[in-house]
């Protein structure tokens, strides 16, 4: 399987996910293909008026997850013009499943791409976080 293959498929594995979990979820039919004037993300999900908008990422294993300047450019101005909330979704296959990273915690690296740090990914939020968000609800930790 190619990678842009591998990368479709998460793409749809996170839509079927997000789907199950209440969300209605649209995904680009053609991201990173004929649109480059556009500025498409890879999945937008909404619930309850809430918009979580998605660059979705893969790595085989942690590591550091890094983006070009100009695709997270697009992305970024996708999340303003929705007024949603943008997320780097990494999934990493070797078990630990999905990590949703606010976009505020991605860095500018040197060369002025971005990137998304292994400590950032292994606290990212989960899927039920994801859905939290979108009920509006709080745990009871946040009251104490």
């Amino acid at each position: 399987m190619s990678r842009r293959s591998k990368g479709f498929s998460r793409e749809r594995e996170l839509a079927r996910i997000l789907w199950k979990k209440g969300f209605a979820v649209l995904r680009a039919p053609a991201s990173g293909a004929k649109t480059r004037r556009l500025a498409y993300p890879d999945l937008v999900a909404l619930k309850n008026g809430i918009i979580l908008v998605f660059e979705v990422k893969t790595r085989e294993k942690p590591g550091i997850v890094y983006i070009e300047k100009k695709q997270f450019m697009k992305f970024m101005e996708f999340v303003r013009r929705s007024g949603g909330y943008g997320y780097i979704a990494v999934k990493i296959v070797d078990g630990r499943g999905w990590r949703f990273i606010p976009v505020d915690k991605v860095e500018e690296t040197r060369g002025g791409n971005y990137k998304v740090s292994l400590e950032n990914i292994e606290n990212g939020l989960r899927i039920n976080d994801l859905v939290k968000i979108a009920d509006r609800t709080r745990s009871i930790m946040e009251f104490i």
